[in-house]
């Protein structure tokens, strides 16, 4: 019997390099879960697992040194099939109750796999005493359970090899997780054109007229608006209040036809900013709208905006649901409305794109500020919440 220890990246690998080596016969004795060396050992987990095969014996008699094999042209296929008729009954009664043996040993197999399969994404492994309490604390300011925990385990890491503190170097993961904060880029001799999208109470609408204010009395830039909200009763209204207040051009477009004149109409305008209606991203129909709306107005920038106090979940779904958009920024509005910031972090890492902007109140135009990563994970990591 030949017995060899395998090192694998999951069940099915040890599987492959089983039977590379010793054929579909080998039976797997033990396995167990081993980590790597090292930090990186922490996340990443292999798989042991100690196979055996025992070669099946001949049932042919062995030759004599001295006996030459027979010529196969000597025999007769007469010969040959009685030969082979005669030994059958000797070969299936020894080599039955062997397959039966391999088959149960191979669902055996199945079993253990099956199981270890269920134990490793089940981790419920404990975190270590020294970074607990940051999970639980980070829990509790509403971040995600997988991420908190990936951030405690990093921190753990880092602190196995040097003497540093934890909340500090959590909060700089909490960072590097935020990205680099990615505002409105304008164009220096050509329009930009942005278009705002999200779901409906998301503040879409509040938003887009607080950067353009900001854009026009920051940047003394010329502003135009359109809106494309004409489903939702008051939106028009709203916009134009503040246009009028502002001093600002505004549009009102139907449909992609409608929307490319509108921006032509304001080709004298620095930046154009549109405002879509809040409809479910789910709707196929209303998904090609955007692209259409994009194509017809080209547009530079997209900005999907997200309410902090959206679940978690649905935050996701959203996230999930607005892909079709290959490129765009993220503002996370209502921040005012809570005292933790969590799910701040949650958005960022779901999306994988970069956040722009925040907002924080109803005041227009003074409510909104580019993204500070410090100050956002202060708050999400640190022992107090960060004031406005």
């Amino acid at each position: 019997m030949f017995v060899k220890r395998f090192t694998a990246r999951d069940m099915q690998d040890a599987m492959k390099k089983i039977k590379k080596e010793f054929g579909p016969d080998a039976v797997i004795l033990d396995s167990k879960t081993v980590r790597g060396k090292g930090i990186i050992g922490l996340f990443k987990k292999n798989f042991e697992v100690v196979a055996a095969y025992e070669p099946k014996r001949s049932f042919e008699p062995a030759l004599s040194k001295t006996e030459a094999p027979k010529a196969s042209a000597s025999k007769s296929p007469a010969k040959v099939e009685d030969n082979e008729t005669d030994k059958a009954p000797e070969t299936d009664s020894k080599v039955a109750p062997l397959e039966a043996q391999i088959e149960s040993l191979r669902g055996l197999v199945t079993d253990i796999s099956n199981r270890i399969g269920t134990v490793s994404k089940d981790d419920t492994a404990p975190l270590p005493s020294e970074v607990q309490g940051l999970y639980l604390q980070m829990l509790d300011r509403d971040v995600n359970q997988d991420i908190a925990k990936e951030i405690a385990l990093l921190t753990h890491g880092v602190s196995l090899k040097q003497c540093v503190e934890l909340s500090s170097v959590a909060q700089q993961l909490v960072i590097d997780k935020l990205g680099e904060p990615m505002p409105i880029k304008i164009k220096k001799y050509a329009q930009t054109v942005l278009l705002f999208a999200g779901p409906t109470g998301a503040g879409k609408t509040t938003t887009l007229v607080k950067l353009a204010g900001r854009l026009a009395l920051d940047q003394n830039l010329n502003i135009g608006l359109v809106n494309m909200d004409t489903y939702r009763v008051g939106a028009m209204e709203h916009m134009r209040i503040y246009a009028e207040i502002m001093d600002i051009p505004v549009r009102t477009a139907y449909n992609a036809k409608d929307l490319k004149e509108a921006v032509d109409e304001m080709a004298d305008r620095d930046v154009i900013l549109i405002d879509t209606a809040g409809k479910s991203s789910t709707d196929a129909a209303y998904r090609k709208e955007l692209e259409e709306y994009i194509a017809a107005a080209h547009v530079d920038e997209v900005y999907l905006v997200i309410s902090v106090v959206t679940a978690s979940k649905v935050c996701k779904d959203i996230i999930r649901n607005y892909a079709f958009i290959p490129n765009y920024k993220l503002i996370i509005t209502k921040l005012d409305e809570v005292g933790v910031w969590g799910n701040i972090l949650n958005i960022a890492d779901y999306a994988k794109k970069s956040l722009s902007y925040i907002t924080m109140g109803q005041d227009v135009p003074d409510d909104i500020s580019q993204v500070n990563p410090a100050m956002l994970a202060e708050n999400i990591v640190g022992r107090r919440e960060v004031a406005l």
